[in-house]
């Protein structure tokens, strides 16, 4: 039986709108151009075609034709299929069944959604009007301004404008990808929170975490969960970053691991700060730098070592600067002082403040001490100022030169020759057979000393030497002391134990 839109809008206003059950009020009849009874099984169908127009509340649908069950308030929709909820959210698609009980509506085919802030598409799609929730489990699409994601199970709050993604979920913008497992995403703010391991690539890094928040559009975030940020010369890893691309900035928090692959370097700490933008950072929080020499590790711990690249072209080599309370270990070489700079574009270290350094059985000190370092192997190095090598031969017999000014050259990792120009004086105890026989003390202004295994092999007095051989006892030792004279053992470093040691 056919009525017309008349008829229609009679049947309306005899009741069977607007009444309203125990769980959903009746779905409202706006606009049919026919109308069909039909029966199926026990229920009456209410058989609607062309610009078919329903209501529920704040929801309107329309479609092309429609099925309306009233005794179980459901509705099945085909072609065109339009839901506008709330004035702010549309669906559309193909196929929609909807029962107004639970007020949940599942559309198939070609299926859409859109609001102020984004557009979903699937093949399915499953809204609850009640929980203002959309969910699909069979693969969706989400836009949000530039951003894309998908994944394989998806869940948006229309309300909060919230979105969890699970499974193969992938975020494309287009300064970045992002892939993980969980993901929930907010479309007004554009933050990217993530649960489970996940990674970012940009054309600057790639950042591996298993946690953390990300804000889409500033590119900047607080990660967690032992993260590792791969750059092109550069490897950060630490338990949390907080992180922004964009001005190049990260603080690293717990556990960190700082590699230069251009410097070959790696520094371990509590805390850091990378200051992109300034090509500068620095570790504190009992940092310890390792860097290769002579194809061995050397350890430099401070309280804070800081890093600075000279140059922002790429490859550039860096300063390295550390203090206060320095300490130095290799395995034939060890040292203390206040503070060093390290300039990699010139391989020279400088320790200043009363640096003390021991290669083998030697003991050196002075006011300012110079390494040269070339091909990543010990060179030579200038003690500056009241310079002084001690070594010990007995519990109360120290071999000692010192001097004004000192340089000392190093072969095969140990001390070769030093050279000592200005107000020399040196005490040394000769031996033969592996006995001693007696003591050299000289007074010179330049000397030069020969070393073997370490210890002093031969001397040459370049200038009038002041010279005196005693024998063993004819002096005692506290008579042959040197002013300036220490023996500061207890203060030689021992190998450093690295804590930052999870990758």
């Amino acid at each position: 039986m056919k009525k017309t839109l008349l008829g229609l809008w009679i049947i309306v206003a005899l009741g069977f709108v607007k009444n309203v059950n125990a769980q959903g009020t009746k779905i409202q009849i706006l606009n049919a151009n026919t109308f069909e009874l039909e029966q199926r099984g026990q229920f009456k169908v209410k058989k609607l075609i062309g610009d078919v127009g329903l209501k529920q509340d704040n929801t309107i649908l329309y479609c092309d034709s429609a099925y309306l069950f009233d005794e179980t308030n459901f509705v099945e929709a085909y072609n065109h299929v339009h839901i506008v909820h709330n004035d702010s959210v549309h669906f559309y698609g193909d196929v929609l069944k909807y029962d107004g009980q639970k007020k949940v509506a599942r559309l198939e085919k070609n299926v859409s959604m859109i609001d102020n802030q984004s557009s979903l598409t699937s093949n399915e799609l499953e809204f609850d009007l009640q929980q203002n929730k959309a969910s699909y489990f069979n693969g969706g699409k989400l836009l949000s301004g530039a951003n894309v994601l998908t994944s394989k199970i998806g869940y948006y709050f229309t309300s909060t404008k919230e979105l969890f993604f699970k499974r193969n979920v992938l975020l494309v913008s287009p300064e970045f990808t992002m892939t993980t497992d969980t993901l929930k995403y907010q479309t007004v703010s554009k933050n990217a929170t993530y649960y489970i391991n996940s990674v970012i690539i940009s054309d600057m890094d790639t950042i591996y975490c298993s946690s953390g928040t990300y804000n889409t559009e500033r590119q900047s975030g607080l990660l967690k969960s032992r993260v590792k940020i791969v750059s092109k010369e550069t490897t950060l890893i630490a338990d949390t970053v907080i992180y922004d691309r964009k001005n190049k900035y990260s603080k690293a928090i717990g556990n960190i691991i700082l590699i230069d692959t251009l410097n070959k370097t790696t520094v371990f700490g509590g805390v850091a700060e990378l200051f992109g933008q300034l090509n500068y950072s620095y570790v504190t929080l009992n940092p310890i730098v390792v860097s290769l020499v002579d194809n061995d590790s050397m350890m430099i711990s401070a309280d804070t070592i800081y890093t600075y690249q000279k140059s922002k072209k790429a490859g550039s080599k860096e300063l390295l600067k550390a203090y206060p309370h320095v300490k130095i270990y290799k395995s034939d070489l060890q040292s203390v002082c206040d503070s060093l700079v390290y300039n990699k574009s010139d391989s020279m270290m400088i320790l200043y403040k009363s640096p003390i350094l021991w290669s083998d059985v030697n003991q050196i000190t002075g006011d300012t001490i110079l390494f040269y370092i070339n091909n990543r192997k010990l060179d030579s190095m200038d003690i500056i100022g009241n310079s002084f090598v001690v070594s010990q031969e007995t519990k109360i017999h120290y071999n000692k030169i010192k001097g004004r000014l000192m340089t000392a050259h190093f072969k095969n990792q140990k001390i070769n020759s030093i050279y000592v120009k200005g107000n020399g004086q040196s005490v040394y105890y000769a031996k033969e057979d592996s006995a001693f026989i007696g003591v050299n003390v000289i007074d010179c202004s330049e000397m030069k000393f020969r070393f073997f295994n370490g210890k002093i092999s031969t001397a040459q007095f370049i200038t009038e030497p002041d010279a005196v051989f005693y024998a063993m006892n004819e002096m005692k030792p506290e008579e042959l002391r040197i002013k300036g004279f220490r023996w500061l053992l207890k203060l030689r470093p021992k190998r450093f134990i690295l804590k930052s040691s999870k990758m």
